[in-house]
């Protein structure tokens, strides 16, 4: 494979100049949502696929040189935008054969992930490898949950289950839930609303199972967490909890 900067330019000059005419402060409006320190072009995610849809000079290679470039594009791409190429390409995989070669690439982007969206894409990725391999992802979920870096503690529940109804198969509860219990006291809010998020994902494959750790944890789960976990529950069962959650709340509260 010859050197690969030619083909991260090739990725990004098409970015810019789909970019063209927007004006900077947009673009910084859109940096800002996204919690990023990565700048941004401000191009819209249609906008972004359909540059990745139009196919570049190397889309025609097989996936095993594709791979390498697009490690290369996520991370030396200067912008946002062009990171998201990569992930947008890895997210589109399905062959089975083509997720367990993209693991070990796809694998250390975390370390270079900062903000909610680009973390939620490769949740896409790492949920869709999970199920073809998770004799390999699963250990690697279990030692990110106890991570110092946040990124991690959120991608090892939110990978579990992402989009849980589009999962062909799910690991067994035995496995999930212990791993959503060591983040029900986490400090970091993204981390918070991916406890919420999986635990609403988690109502489908495991209702017995989720509604019994929602109501057994419901006075500390975080505000966020526990609206998005207890959405889907019977109103009268949601009510109580509430009423439970009150009352913890009047307990802790300094005399």
């Amino acid at each position: 494979m010859p050197a690969l900067a030619p083909f991260v330019r090739e990725v990004e000059v098409r970015l810019i100049e789909r970019a063209r005419g927007i004006p900077r402060h947009e673009a910084e409006k859109s940096r800002v949502y996204h919690g990023s320190a990565v700048p941004h072009l401000g191009l819209a995610v249609p906008e972004q696929r359909a540059a990745l849809r139009e196919r570049y000079r190397f889309s025609g290679l097989p996936i095993t040189e594709q791979l390498p470039i697009w490690d290369a594009v996520w991370r030396q791409g200067r912008y946002y935008e062009t990171k998201c190429q990569a992930l947008y390409y890895c997210g589109a995989l399905r062959k089975p054969d083509d997720l367990v070669r993209a693991w070990p690439i796809v694998l250390p982007w975390i370390e270079l992930v900062d903000n909610w969206d680009s973390s939620d894409e490769l949740s896409a990725i790492y949920s869709r490898i999970l199920e073809v391999m998770p004799e390999k992802v699963y250990p690697v979920l279990c030692d990110w949950n106890q991570s110092s870096n946040p990124w991690k503690r959120r991608q090892s529940v939110l990978a579990l289950l992402y989009y849980s109804r589009s999962r062909r198969s799910v690991l067994p509860a035995s496995k999930v839930f212990p791993l959503i219990e060591r983040l029900v006291d986490d400090k970091d809010r993204f981390v918070q609303k991916a406890v919420g998020w999986t635990l609403r994902e988690a109502q489908a494959p495991y209702p017995e199972e989720t509604a019994a750790f929602i109501e057994r944890f419901a006075p500390r789960l975080a505000a966020f967490a526990f609206t998005e976990a207890a959405g889907k529950l019977p109103p009268a069962v949601c009510a109580r909890l509430k009423a439970v959650r009150a009352a913890a709340r009047k307990v802790r509260a300094p005399s």
